[in-house]
């Protein structure tokens, strides 16, 4: 089974303004920064000081972590000396992007950190690590199924098949709740299902998430990115 390279490019167009491989992607393919409720967490590991939880719910709300005009330095001061390093993060066709990991060595907490232009400040967060904790402030993890995306949407979304490069991205809320007229910030992924039966979409095209197929084994997201904030 293969498996798509990380659409970090996708981030980094609809934030810089660059031209994205997939004309839409960056207005489309993001969920609003306010919707739904927390969903259960068990989110013990993040009740530190240097790991920000959502006060109401000790969920770890991804938003709270750096903030627009944050830098290498304050980063490191709030996190963790060792929470924070440099890295060259994966983007997509093999592309490599400087970027900033947070919490390398706890698959539960890292973070990749998508940096401006100039590479001072990140510009969006993205989360890969099929264990991590971390939620979005509308409630969407790693364990968000494509239905229940569908639910929240209030309708069905459309997304590129599977299995190729940018396979799983979702690309059109058609005007639903999770749309980014709206007010959404970031992207999201989904992966394929566990028991994947063969005819599944797949493929350089678009799919709607009312397929059969995906109705009867709903894929599950497995890449969440949010937009950096200003902070409190």
């Amino acid at each position: 089974m293969k498996h798509a390279p990380h659409l970090i490019f996708v981030v980094i167009a609809t934030l810089c303004g660059c031209d994205a491989s997939h004309e839409g992607w960056a207005a489309e393919s993001s969920v609003p920064a306010q919707t739904a409720k927390w969903e259960s967490t068990d989110a013990s590991v993040f009740k530190t000081a240097d790991r920000p939880v959502d006060d109401k719910t000790a969920a770890p709300m991804l938003e709270k972590l750096l903030r627009s005009d944050d830098t290498l330095a304050s980063a490191k001061t709030r996190l963790g000396e060792k929470a924070v390093v440099s890295v060259m993060i994966d983007g997509a066709e093999g592309e490599t992007f400087p970027g900033w990991r947070l919490y390398p060595d706890d698959p539960r907490r890292t973070v990749d950190v998508v940096l401006d232009e100039a590479g001072q400040h990140p510009v969006a967060l993205r989360v890969t690590m099929r264990e991590s904790l971390w939620r979005r402030a509308d409630g969407i993890g790693m364990d968000t199924t494509s239905a229940e995306l569908e639910t929240r949407n209030g309708r069905p979304f459309e997304f590129y098949g599977f299995e190729w490069d940018y396979g799983g991205a979702i690309t059109d809320w058609r005007g639903g709740r999770l749309d980014a007229k709206n007010g959404a910030s970031g992207t999201l992924r989904l992966c394929l299902p566990e028991n994947t039966p063969g005819d599944y979409p797949s493929g350089d095209a678009l799919f709607s998430s009312d397929d059969p197929r995906m109705r009867a084994n709903p894929a599950v997201v497995c890449e969440i990115s949010v937009t950096t904030g200003k902070g409190d």
